[in-house]
């Protein structure tokens, strides 16, 4: 038995297809309607069908460029191919797919310690690996990047001065400051407040606290971009006076960066996003049934009801309170 074969038969739950679907949909002995079954379907999943001809290469640009973006490899498959594997990935966290390729990533160049890949058997289990293994890497790519407000031999706890230092610390997780394609978000608490990111040197944990300095609110977030009480963080006892000293400063992050990097975030978060947001309004006119699912911008963040929370918040010019609300990283 192929090793294909015996994963089949471990997870039979995952060794499902459309055509499963459609034989529990024809009652009939000799499957008499199956063909019929199949037609519609097929229908739903022609891409040229569901787009028409003006909208077809625009849509499968999309489509390609986010499987891509999830590491699925589009080889030998046709459009309608593409389009249903989109549909169905869709349903996942682009988080679940990012941490997959680094850890794929990490354990093909032997940086991951335990190399045992059976031995995982979580998403967190995971992270915390590719975050021991990038950590090193980090430190030197981004050292003029970061202020590192503490380190020992566990604990490390580093301020973002760019969106890029933002995603590689922030790499694994659902923290908007880290979401590529929404980079205002990262600007915003750079700018508000002291933004910073704690993680174990040891087991890859890693939470973020941010203290905006408009209304001196203090909050905490774990991986999962889940607010949290400060008790509820898996952090050494020792390590509160460390927290409470970091959180006393009066410096937002923007303070601390040179006139350069302060230039440097403006353009890559502020600019890029105007340009985003006169995108979306060329695009604004009434859309067919079947357009709209094309100016999804970014997939991964519209399945959060707060992002759509926050689009309202900010089309009717209303300043938002200044704490991690995820809109789309730590649309990654």
């Amino acid at each position: 038995m192929s090793r294909l074969d015996e994963l089949k038969k471990q997870y039979p739950e995952l060794n499902i297809s459309f055509f499963d679907l459609m034989k529990k949909l024809d009652t009939s002995k000799s499957y008499k309607y199956l063909p019929l079954i199949c037609k519609l379907f097929s229908k739903r999943f022609d891409v040229k069908q569901q787009f028409g001809k003006d909208d077809y290469s625009k849509t499968m640009l999309e489509v390609q460029s986010a499987l891509l973006s999830r590491n699925i490899s589009t080889n030998n498959l046709t459009d309608n191919q593409m389009y249903i594997l989109w549909q169905l990935s869709d349903y996942l966290h682009i988080e679940l797919f990012t941490t997959l390729k680094d850890f794929i990533y990490y354990m093909e160049k032997n940086q991951i310690e335990n190399n045992d890949v059976t031995s995982y058997s979580s998403v967190e289990e995971m992270r915390g690996a590719v975050t021991l293994a990038s950590i090193k890497e980090f430190d030197k790519e981004m050292s003029n990047q970061i202020i590192r407000e503490y380190e020992d031999e566990t604990w490390i706890a580093v301020r973002p001065l760019t969106f890029g230092a933002s995603a590689k610390y922030g790499a694994g997780t659902r923290w908007c400051t880290t979401y590529q394609k929404e980079k205002n978000y990262f600007e915003r608490y750079w700018r508000q407040g002291i933004l910073v990111y704690f993680i174990n040197k040891k087991t890859g944990y890693k939470f973020a606290g941010f203290k905006s300095l408009q209304d001196k609110e203090m909050s905490f977030w774990n991986s999962n971009d889940s607010r949290v009480d400060y008790l509820d963080v898996e952090i050494d006892d020792y390590m509160f006076s460390k927290v409470k000293k970091i959180f006393s400063s009066e410096f937002t992050n923007k303070n601390l960066c040179s006139d350069e990097i302060q230039e440097q975030v403006h353009n890559e978060c502020i600019h890029e996003y105007e340009k985003m947001m006169v995108t979306e309004q060329e695009v604004s006119e009434p859309l067919q049934p079947n357009e709209a699912r094309v100016l999804r911008i970014d997939e991964d963040v519209m399945e959060n009801q707060a992002v759509m929370e926050e689009r309202i918040v900010r089309t009717m010019n209303i300043t938002p309170v200044p704490v991690f609300e995820e809109p789309t990283l730590i649309r990654g």
